[in-house]
């Protein structure tokens, strides 16, 4: 197809459809759909790429920068997308799925002629004809879109916060968490074994170290889900510790063969990339708390920080196969993927324990599962299931007292069984064990905000985003609904859109999102939120909804519902 565009140079036609870049429209014969913010990404970098393959890393790093997120989200938003075509994944006429290499985007693509103050293209750049193939090519020429203000807009305009490069104290005392202490960052240590498969047990240990020295008072350590981001990645320790705002960097290798394990770590600063602290260790797998005790030790006196007293009796464990077993579980439990990894972990854990039943943290993982299986409907019995959670984190609280991950999942259980004065002592009791515990933070965000003291809700979440930047996406639907309650709404609305972006199937997260877009006096678009998620879940029920909210408060669970009302939710 030769044919000129009908409108102005935001506009693209794939095949017999239009694409409206700026209002995420796409129309054809007098129908227009609305797509997500990240659907529309999606659509604009397969369009510049049409009838190439783009793979799912290309996709994933492009659509989400800087970001942890699962495939999960990618395979969301490209079923929507084909959704709005009409498509069907069994026979694509729109959208190809290319086993192990990603998705092609099969219809032929066009545009206007180049907007003004860009370079024209070479005379039949804009549209090629590929000979011997069914399907037009054509790529959008870069300039055109930086004119659009395409390049980073649709992403970024959803960004709350930079980072802050050390150094910055005024940023760094906005919140207190990192004033008068060191901030650290421990990177996933790297497998150097012959075996690949020993990912697991590199990862396992480099936990374990983050945790240990996380406990000390005098030290501020960035949370694992966001030192994990760079996995794998060759970066300058200099560039990670201004994207994590830390002044120092620990990382390191670990070999695991057979009963030894060979363990080198090294101290950088941030600032200048200088290395301050280095250390070898080899010694039996069994001698494996011995040695991180003795590189916490090494890195807190090159920081002049005073090493605290730290009490890890039932914490570890002298069993091998128990450490190893506790390991795999967090190598599957930590990927939050789905139902399936859940169990796997949970099997691991319950072999731990079983090979050693005062492991007291392998006990704090398996009532993890539990819990978390509850929160996210995995569950058969829901109520057994926290039940269940309790007793477990219970018991690894009676082994080693000054387990902070057994008080988070115990105030997580208690949480979710409405017992929320408990809850809230067992989240403060995880901050008082480790003072960087980011989860612990927003634990005791949610339970703050629910009691009518948003104030200080949203001082905490705040807390746990600086302590893990790469945060998950439940960090930005606590976020949003701090500022709800607070009636910022356009802040909560720019929150929960940052958490869609990474898990657009949330309906809680946007069920949030209507209501803020419902109370900031954008009722088009609140409805048209509404008319996703009842598509979506024809179900829904504003009474139902409400019940999960515990609002302290009946004036903010008032206006929450006045909101769901105004986006046309029953």
């Amino acid at each position: 197809m030769n044919q000129a565009l009908k409108t102005g140079p935001d506009c693209l036609k794939i095949g017999e459809w239009e694409f409206h870049v700026r209002s995420h429209e796409l129309s054809r014969n007098g129908k227009t759909i609305r797509l997500e913010p990240r659907v529309a990404s999606l659509l604009l970098y397969l369009a510049t790429h049409p009838g190439e393959p783009a793979s799912r890393t290309a996709l994933l790093e492009a659509l989400w920068p800087e970001m942890v997120v699962s495939d999960e989200a990618l395979t969301n938003a490209v079923n929507k997308l084909r959704r709005a075509f009409g498509d069907d994944r069994a026979n694509p006429q729109v959208i190809e799925t290319i086993p192990k290499a990603g998705y092609r985007l099969l219809l032929p693509v066009q545009a206007q002629e180049p907007v003004p103050n860009t370079p024209t293209p070479a005379p039949g750049s804009a549209h090629v004809s590929m000979a011997g193939q069914s399907r037009l090519r054509w790529q959008i020429p870069l300039a055109v879109l930086a004119a659009l203000g395409l390049a980073v807009s649709i992403i970024t305009s959803l960004r709350l916060t930079e980072p802050v490069p050390p150094g910055r104290e005024s940023a760094r005392q906005a919140t207190g968490i990192m004033a008068l202490r060191p901030s650290l960052a421990v990177l996933p240590f790297d497998n150097t074994g012959a075996e690949p498969d020993q990912d697991y047990f590199a990862d396992g240990v480099t936990d374990d170290l983050i945790a240990r020295m996380a406990k000390n008072p005098g030290l501020m350590v960035i949370a694992r889900d966001s030192t994990f981001f760079y996995k794998g990645k060759s970066l300058d320790p200099r560039e990670i510790a201004t994207k994590l705002n830390v002044g120092y960097v620990l990382r390191g290798s670990i070999r695991h063969e057979g009963e030894m394990v060979k363990l080198n770590a090294r101290l950088v600063d941030g600032a200048t990339g200088a290395q301050i602290w280095g250390e070898q260790y080899e010694r039996k797998v069994g001698q494996i708390f011995e040695i991180l005790g003795e590189l916490s030790s090494g890195v807190t006196k090159a920081l002049s920080v005073t090493t605290t007293a730290q009490t890890d009796t039932g914490a570890g464990t002298d069993n091998t196969q128990a450490y190893d077993a506790l390991l795999l579980g967090k190598y599957h439990f930590y990927r939050f993927e789905n139902r399936a990894e859940n169990l796997k972990a949970r099997t691991y854990f319950e072999k731990s324990v079983q090979l050693d039943p005062k492991f007291a943290t392998a006990q704090a993982m398996l009532a993890w599962t539990f819990v978390f299986a509850a929160m996210n409907g995995w569950s058969d019995d829901r109520p057994a299931a926290l039940k269940q959670a309790e007793r477990i984190a219970t018991h690894a609280i009676e082994i080693q007292s000054e387990l902070p991950l057994a008080y988070f999942v115990r105030g997580l259980s208690y949480r979710e069984q409405h017992e929320y004065i408990k809850a809230l002592v067992e989240a403060q009791k995880a901050i008082d064990y480790d003072p960087s515990y980011a989860n612990a933070y927003v634990l005791l965000a949610t339970l703050l905000y629910y009691a009518g003291r948003p104030e200080e809700g949203l001082a905490r979440i705040q807390q746990a985003m600086e302590i893990n930047p790469h945060h998950p996406y439940n960090y930005h639907f606590h976020l949003g609904q701090a500022f709800f309650v607070l009636h910022r709404y356009k802040e909560a609305i720019d929150a929960f859109n940052l958490g869609l972006s990474s898990y657009p199937a949330s309906e809680r997260m946007r069920v949030w999102l209507a209501a803020a877009l419902a109370q900031s006096g954008n009722i088009e678009e609140a409805k048209w939120e509404g008319e996703q998620i009842m598509a979506d879940n024809p179900d829904f029920s504003i009474d139902r909804m409400a019940q999960s909210f515990p609002f302290n408060n009946p004036a903010d669970q008032d206006n929450f519902i006045t909101g769901l009302r105004l986006a046309g939710l029953k």
